[in-house]
């Protein structure tokens, strides 16, 4: 049986929509938090579900998704929770277990931040997820994650814990065996390159961001 996939819209700008394609096709399930209304309008999809205060979205966009009969979960400005998390914990009810942040990344960075975070809240429910906008795919990973791309892709990897303990990276220009990488560490895993299409990362210990990029 295949695994319940969501996309879950936040409110983050996105330039050119060609990349959400990948994601949307196998979805069970779509997501608007609040203004990824927007998205939805832009895209010509109707989302499963809305979710959010709705201090964001355009009033006519939410007026003209309102009359389509799609259950909405309204919420008050002044809450602990922010928008995107109401959506990730929407999609969690709905039994989701692979979940793709769209939106997710701009120009607020206690936002991106943030939601790069929630990453380490759905790894520890044993949730698949990733953070994806045009120009970057992020994800946490802890023990292996095998990675697919093309040759030449650029491949970050970054400690979220303050040590991640026996950092093996194979299938990289500049590979790694058995390193223990700390957050203040002089080394700084940033734009490694895929010399494979198929590469793996393994960790003995620790949270570490894996993201693919491209500039």
């Amino acid at each position: 049986m295949s695994k319940m996939r969501a996309v879950v819209f936040g409110s983050a700008a996105i330039e050119n929509y060609g990349f959400c394609k990948k994601y949307l096709q196998p979805a069970n399930v779509v997501i608007c938090c609040d203004g990824g209304l927007e998205h939805a309008k832009a895209l010509g999809i109707v989302p499963d579900y809305i979710v959010g205060d709705f201090d964001s979205v355009e009033d006519a966009t939410f007026v003209e998704f309102q009359g389509q009969n799609i259950p909405i979960h309204q919420f008050p400005t002044h809450k602990d929770e922010t928008d995107m998390q109401l959506g990730i914990r929407l999609a969690l009810e709905l039994s989701a277990k692979d979940i793709t942040i769209l939106g997710g990344i701009g120009n607020r960075f206690d936002h991106t931040l943030a939601n790069a975070h929630l990453l380490l809240w759905l790894l520890k429910l044993g949730i698949v997820a990733r953070l994806v906008d045009e120009r970057n795919v992020v994800q946490l990973m802890e023990g292996e994650l095998v990675l697919e791309g093309k040759i030449g892709d650029l491949v970050s990897t970054i400690p979220l814990s303050m040590e991640v303990k026996g950092l093996t990276l194979e299938g990289f220009a500049y590979p790694l065996t058995n390193y223990d990488l700390s957050l203040d560490d002089e080394l700084i895993a940033v734009s490694n390159v895929l010399t494979k299409e198929t590469a793996k990362i393994t960790a003995k210990e620790g949270y570490l961001f894996v993201i693919q990029a491209r500039d």
